[in-house]
């Protein structure tokens, strides 16, 4: 009976956390937005840190699988 209330509290729980996290907060309309922040600025430097990375990972991986 325990474990059964505590599963009915934790759905209840779930339930009015997820509803809450996604309502839309009141947005004063005196209140101006920010502009936007551009997001190609350093896009290339950012690949090329992606492609670094993969390759230490693999090569990492392939130390270990040809050690086993």
């Amino acid at each position: 009976m325990k474990s059964n209330l505590f599963k009915l509290y934790a759905t209840l729980m779930m339930a009015f956390v997820s509803f809450l996290s996604f309502a839309n907060p009141i947005d004063p309309p005196a209140d101006d937005d920010p502009p936007p922040a551009p997001i190609n600025t350093k896009l290339i430097w950012l690949a090329v840190a992606g492609i670094i990375f993969v390759y230490f990972y693999f090569r990492k991986q392939a130390k270990t699988t040809s050690q086993n």
